[in-house]
């Protein structure tokens, strides 16, 4: 009987995650107004320009090595991509689960339909660090007010018992709290693991090259450990150490699920952000791409919230099972 109690309160699967969270966005299309304010932003206001900083590194260069020519140039042209395209205003979205969704700030391009738009140039290298830093902490908080409405809206839909979102502001702190965390880590990791990786590429470059790989899929391994943080913090308002501890633990029960999810995202964004990019920036056409970018990545950030907490009440379960079975064990032992 417990077996099947058990099998009965299995939580969805994949794909019914993603039916209800488009369910939630056709039920609150609001939600998806932000990642449109933002997009509307960096597309048609000001570009916060790097080129003061980019050009004399170019124009400084010593003549390359002959062996190292390509190298150099396919250096070049991404520096000069930097010069002429980027917008570090797209540090409003400082990451995945981290950022509100924006589409224009990925395809790097400065047209519009009124015409050319003025520039923000960044002249030094302590302002782009003070720019850096400002533009983080404003894209964290504008996070906390995105997944915050839909936090909410999703424990609606599932008429789950969990808390549900605390304050915007408690949000806001616990994501750069989290993002300062993360930052302070891949510092402390990255300067030893550039100094081996350097030291064995110049000793055999298969060698380095084949565990730059690896060294790149353990990072990849160990984000995925992290995926569910953001959603602990926020449906269950646990504080950072809790909301890791059980990410990491919800990720190892179901790791399979949980790639297929991160599958099923990554195929349904990239797929169609490259229809939302179709229209030209020039064109006001461009709003439609915005607008069906908005609503689909909303649906898919509610998605992740629902599998978090189908995945969250099986592990209750299993664990108050395993606490039942272990009960009577100790009784006899003693």
């Amino acid at each position: 009987m417990r077996d099947d109690q058990e099998e009965s309160r299995k939580p969805l699967g994949v794909l019914a995650c993603l039916s209800l969270g488009f369910e939630t966005i056709a039920h609150f299309p609001q939600l998806a107004l932000l990642p449109g304010l933002l997009d509307l932003f960096l597309w048609l206001g000001p570009r916060l320009s790097l080129a003061p900083l980019v050009r004399p590194l170019m124009s400084g260069w010593p003549a390359p090595d002959p062996s190292l020519a390509p190298v150099y140039q396919t250096l070049r042209v991404l520096l000069e991509e930097l010069a002429t395209d980027f917008n570090g205003f797209v540090l409003l979205n400082p990451g995945p689960l981290l950022g509100v969704p924006e589409l224009m700030g990925q395809r790097m391009t400065l047209a519009r339909p009124m015409g050319p738009r003025p520039d923000l140039p960044i002249n030094s290298w302590a302002m782009l660090l003070g720019w850096t830093v400002f533009l983080i902490i404003c894209g964290l908080g504008l996070n906390a007010l995105y997944l915050q409405p839909i936090g909410r809206r999703v424990i609606e839909m599932t008429e789950s018992p969990l808390p549900g979102p605390t304050t915007w502001p408690r949000i806001w702190g616990q994501l750069v709290q989290f993002m300062a965390g993360l930052m302070i880590a891949l510092a402390i990791m990255s300067i030893p693991a550039l100094l081996i990786l350097g030291l064995i590429s110049t000793l055999n470059m298969v060698l380095g090259s084949f565990f730059t790989m690896l060294a790149l899929a353990l990072v990849m391994y160990t984000a995925v450990q992290f995926i569910f943080t953001v959603p602990g913090m926020l449906q269950l308002r646990q504080p950072l150490h809790k909301a890791l501890q059980d990410s990491i633990l919800l990720v190892r029960v179901d790791f399979a699920g949980t790639m297929g999810l991160l599958l099923a995202v990554l195929v349904i964004s990239q797929g169609l952000n490259f229809v939302w990019a179709l229209p030209e920036p020039d064109s006001w056409t461009m709003l439609v791409g915005i607008g069906g970018h908005a609503l689909v990545s909303t649906a898919l950030t509610a998605a992740l919230l629902v599998f978090y907490q189908e995945r969250l009440a099986y592990l209750r379960l299993i664990q108050e099972a395993y606490a039942t079975q272990r009960a009577p064990s100790q009784v006899t032992d003693i």
